[in-house]
């Protein structure tokens, strides 16, 4: 990697980025994906890097660096297929997951004033990975890819708006501003997701209720978790209780 920038750093390299193209509105829904670039790579000559496909056209890495591809995926891992499917051909990929950690929330109005300001109650869990990994899922055997989790603290700006029916949010979100990295966590090998575990304190066998309650993951998330994670070998299933399978770690 290159010489390395702090995170307030990499935030103005962004924004000074936007400002000099002129987007209106400076792309805010973009700016944090935008910061952790920079701070990843802050020489810009090479983002957005075209990648040919094996057969016809061409892709864009956000950023290619001594033949790694780094992709930084602020949403839905099933925008990555493609991606992943050209470039695990040709090269190393790190894809990049940032999670808030501790977030303050701040909400305007549609006259954009201020009506409230708190902290968010929850604190990111570095396992909310899982859910996307499971899209990707077919992918995740492959040597040649592995992921980077960005735990941060951020500021993020929503606009009230009309609930529409009962599951709406009730605001659209503006801008997430990283203001700290907490954590940085690689998962490249099954070591590192077993280190990853050791962070949680299991019991030699467990249950997916049981898993639930120590990483304070709700029972969709958990399920989805162990999926993950008995795929990639790091738990087996080695019984059942009632209708409950009972896992343990491998290792």
């Amino acid at each position: 990697m290159e010489t390395k920038i702090t995170l307030d750093e990499a935030y103005d390299l962004a924004c000074s980025f936007e400002a000099k193209e002129q987007v209106i509105g400076i792309q805010k829904e973009k700016i944090l994906h935008k910061t952790l670039k920079y701070y990843l790579c802050p020489d810009d000559t090479k983002h957005e890097i075209k990648i040919t496909k094996e057969n016809k056209g061409v892709l864009y890495a956000d950023i290619l660096l001594d033949n790694v591809i780094y992709e930084i995926q602020t949403r839905s891992f099933n925008a990555l297929r493609n991606k992943l499917n050209e470039f695990l051909k040709q090269h190393q990929v790190i894809v990049v997951y940032p999670i808030a950690y501790i977030k303050q929330i701040t909400n305007v109005s549609n006259e954009n004033t201020i009506v409230s300001n708190k902290k968010s109650p929850k604190k990111g869990n570095p396992l909310e990975i899982f859910v996307e990994l499971y899209k990707i899922k077919d992918f995740l055997k492959n040597s040649n890819l592995g992921f980077k989790i960005f735990l941060l603290d951020m500021d993020e700006y929503r606009k009230i708006t009309t609930k529409k029916h009962y599951r709406s949010s009730g605001y659209v979100r503006l801008v997430q501003i990283p203001k700290k990295i907490e954590k940085e966590i690689n998962l490249i090998n099954k070591y590192d997701y077993y280190e990853l575990l050791k962070n949680y304190n299991f019991s030699n066998s467990f249950t997916s209720s049981d898993f639930s309650k120590i990483t304070h993951l709700n029972t969709r998330k958990s399920r989805i978790t162990l999926n993950v994670l008995t795929y990639l070998e790091i738990v087996k299933r080695v019984g059942k209780t009632g209708n409950s399978y009972i896992y343990e770690i491998t290792k």
